[in-house]
C-alpha cells in the first residue's frame, strides 16, 4: 500500500474570493489531511470561470498525487467545478442513468437544470451525498486522484466523513499526525520564542508557535511515536513558567473559571466598559461545568441586575494610535483581589477579544 501522497486544497467559487463567505471548507480539510497523515502542499481558491477552473487542475495535477476540491457541484449555470475538471482530463462529461434516477427519486417535480448533476466523466465515480442533490467525484487517473465534494459545509462534512475517508484510509498508509499544544498569555511571541530557544529548531518533534486571541500557542508534533511529545512539552511548560495557563483543549476562560470556583465562587456576573460585550459572548458560548464558577449575566451600561458571587467589572481605554490600549480589571466578591491594568495590542474586533482574555488571564492568575 503507498504512502500517503502530497496534497492540495481548491475552494472553487467566486463568492469566496469576493469575501460574501469564509472558507471554513478549507480549514476542515487541512485539518483532516493532516490528522490523516497527508502533506499538504497549497489551498488555492478558484472563481466560477470554467477555464481557471481547468487551469488549476491541469497545474495540481501536474505537482501533486492527491487533490480535494469543494464548491462548484450545483445545478446554476456558474456551477462548473465538474466541467472544468472535465476539460483539465480531457474528457467529455455525459448524463448516468443511475444518478439520474437518483435525482427523479429525491424531487417528484426536478428541474431540468438539474440534471447537470448527474453528469460524470469515463474517468470519474460518483460519491454518494445522503443530504444534498450534488454528488461528488472520485476521480483516478494517471497516478493522480482528484475527489470533488459539495460546497455546503454539512454536506461536505458527512461525504468526507462517510465517503472520502475510508476511500483515502484503504488507499494509502498513513501515518497521522500527533500534536500537543501548551497555551500561554501575558506573553508575546517572540518573547515566548525566545525563551524557548532551540526547542523550537527540532525537526521531529516539529515545533511551531502561533499569536491568538487567547495568547501565544506551541504546538509540538510528530508523525511517530507521540510519547516522543512529552519531554519538549514539558521542558517548554519549565521555561514559560506562569505564562502557561493550560494545553490542547483547554481554554483561558474555563481556567479561570475554575480557578474562581477553587476561591468559592459559585457564579459569576460582568460588566464591561468599551468592548462592546466581548467578555459575556466568550463566556456564553462556555458549556456548564460542574467543578468551574458559572456564568449567569452581564452589563454594558449598567450593572448587571443578576444574582451572583462574584462581579468581574472591565474597562477597555481608548487605543493610543499606535495599536495599544490598557484594561481596568476588578473583581468583587473575592477576597484579596486587588485591581489591575495591563496594556494589550491589536485593534478592531481582535483589540476587544484580547481585552476579554487578558480579564480572564488576570483572574487566573491572581
Amino acid at each position: 500500500m503507498p504512502t500517503a501522497p502530497p496534497a492540495e486544497i481548491l475552494s472553487i467559487g467566486s463568492e469566496i474570493l469576493l469575501g460574501e463567505i469564509t472558507d471554513t471548507n478549507a480549514a476542515f480539510l487541512a485539518a483532516e489531511l493532516a490528522r490523516l497523515g497527508f502533506s499538504l502542499g497549497t489551498v488555492r481558491q478558484v472563481p466560477d470561470d470554467r477555464g481557471v477552473i481547468a487551469a488549476a487542475f491541469t497545474e495540481a495535477r501536474a505537482r501533486c498525487a492527491l487533490i480535494v476540491a469543494t464548491g462548484g457541484l450545483g445545478p446554476t449555470h456558474d456551477d462548473l467545478t465538474r466541467e472544468g475538471l472535465a476539460d483539465a482530463l480531457g474528457e467529455v462529461a455525459s448524463l448516468d442513468p443511475g444518478l439520474e434516477a437518483q435525482l427523479h427519486a429525491r424531487m417528484s417535480n426536478m428541474p431540468a437544470i438539474n440534471l447537470r448533476q448527474a453528469m460524470l466523466v469515463r474517468s470519474a465515480e460518483a460519491i454518494a451525498n445522503p443530504i444534498g442533490s450534488a454528488p461528488g467525484w472520485w476521480v483516478d487517473r494517471d497516478d493522480v486522484l482528484v475527489v470533488l465534494m459539495p460546497g455546503v459545509p454539512s454536506e461536505m462534512h458527512r461525504m468526507w466523513d462517510e465517503q472520502v475517508v475510508p476511500r483515502l484510509a484503504s488507499r494509502f498508509s498513513v501515518a497521522p499526525l500527533r500534536s500537543r499544544t501548551l497555551k500561554t498569555f501575558g506573553i508575546g511571541e517572540s518573547a515566548a520564542a525566545e525563551r524557548l530557544g532551540s526547542l523550537l529548531s527540532s525537526s521531529d518533534p516539529e515545533a511551531g508557535i502561533y499569536a491568538r486571541d487567547d495568547g501565544v500557542h506551541v504546538r509540538f508534533s510528530t508523525r511517530g511515536d507521540p510519547a516522543a511529545l512529552e519531554t519538549p512539552m514539558a521542558r517548554a511548560r519549565e521555561l514559560l513558567g506562569d505564562d502557561v495557563y493550560g494545553t490542547d483543549d483547554e481554554t483561558l476562560p474555563h481556567v479561570a473559571q475554575l480557578a474562581l470556583a477553587s476561591r468559592g465562587v459559585g457564579t459569576l456576573a460582568t460588566h464591561e466598559t468599551g468592548t462592546d460585550g466581548a467578555l459575556m459572548a466568550i463566556l456564553s458560548a462556555l458549556p456548564l461545568t460542574a467543578d468551574a464558577a458559572a456564568f449567569v449575566g452581564g452589563g454594558l451600561s449598567a450593572e448587571p441586575r443578576v444574582e451572583a458571587d462574584a462581579l468581574l467589572r472591565v474597562t477597555l481605554l481608548p487605543e493610543d494610535g499606535h495599536g495599544r490600549s490598557v484594561v481596568e480589571v476588578s473583581l468583587s466578591g473575592v477576597g484579596g483581589f486587588e485591581a489591575h491594568r495591563i496594556r494589550i495590542h491589536g485593534s478592531g474586533p481582535q483589540r476587544l477579544r484580547r481585552a476579554a482574555f487578558a480579564s480572564l488571564d488576570i483572574v487566573r492568575r491572581a
